[in-house]
């Protein structure tokens, strides 16, 4: 899996390099680039199989936080490309675990020593995401004459490498004592078992932008994430399989986990230095940023009066 996730990260990367050799980008590198952050909820949604076949959800998960870094490159279309470090709070319990296959059926948790008893566990999850993402910004928020609104749509779409920390165990610690398992019963990524693996992640959702000024934006992103992983919910996802001798045969299933995010944040907007214009043999002056999405109140005022 990792292995295809470079390919496919390298496979968008590449042509926008190589489009980077181009003249009208070697004229524009500098201009329209943009950093902010944002932050807001997030909610892990289900988990879907890798052949799409169904859907399927072992915890109950709760609203949790998210939030961001981007650095973005406007090219002389409507595209941007947007560099992303993403970090997410996944949470949730479950009251009754007795349908939980792993738990359940799994030797980790069931031997000679141990067994799982079926009472209340939670789940907390974070994962840290390197984000490549394409942004399309919309034309649709223009005025009759061509004319930005100060706000425009725009659709995001991207793939990252996700790292994940884990832990799920019970609510109550009594019950570790009865069932003779550790505290937590499974951890990774965090704490004593601190390495984490990579995984391939692929986001896609809208989002608006509303101008305060040329510099300065205000923005709102509802993105639907997918991580390919099993255990971002605590629990690795099991098939079992009874025998007519009562015996269980376990069977690992690959599958994707999706969950949706409502994202809030700021931008500031500048050139990396200012543009030198000749005005003429004995002077120069530098040409002051631009953004084509903002207009200001003078200027709309003059296109009402048809100035």
């Amino acid at each position: 899996m990792k292995k295809r996730s470079f390919i496919a990260l390298w496979a968008l990367i590449i042509p926008l390099i190589l489009s980077g050799q181009t003249e009208p980008l070697k004229r524009t590198w500098f201009k329209d680039w943009s950093i902010g952050a944002s932050g807001g909820t997030n909610l892990l949604l289900t988990e879907i199989k890798k052949d799409f076949s169904r859907t399927s959800m072992d915890m109950n998960s709760n609203p949790n936080l998210t939030f961001a870094f981007h650095i973005n490159k406007r090219l002389p279309s409507n595209l941007e490309l947007e560099f992303e470090f993403e970090k997410n709070i996944f949470s949730g319990d479950k009251t009754y675990p007795n349908k939980i296959n792993w738990l359940v059926y799994g030797d980790r948790f069931n031997n000679e020593t141990s067994h799982f008893v079926s009472q209340p566990v939670y789940y907390k999850t974070n994962t840290t995401t390197w984000f490549f993402n394409i942004l399309y910004n919309l034309p649709g928020s223009q005025d009759k004459n061509g004319k930005y609104r100060n706000w425009h749509l725009f659709a995001k779409a991207g793939f990252g490498l996700s790292t994940i920390g884990v832990e799920m165990g019970y609510k109550d610690p009594v019950y570790y004592d009865e069932a003779r398992l550790p505290n937590p019963l499974y951890e990774k990524g965090q704490g004593i078992h601190s390495f984490k693996d990579l995984y391939g992640s692929f986001q896609i959702g809208p989002g608006v932008h509303y101008y305060l000024s040329p510099r300065i934006s205000v923005n709102a992103e509802l993105i639907f994430l997918f991580v390919s992983n099993d255990y971002l919910d605590g629990i690795q996802n099991f098939e079992a399989t009874i025998l007519p001798d009562k015996q269980v045969v376990l069977a690992r299933q690959e599958v994707y986990a999706l969950s949706g995010q409502l994202k809030f944040g700021l931008s500031y907007y500048f050139n990396w230095y200012r543009d030198k214009l000749n005005i003429n043999l004995w002077g120069q002056s530098t040409r002051e940023f631009e953004n084509k999405y903002y207009r200001a109140e003078g200027d709309k005022a003059k296109e009402e009066l048809g100035e």
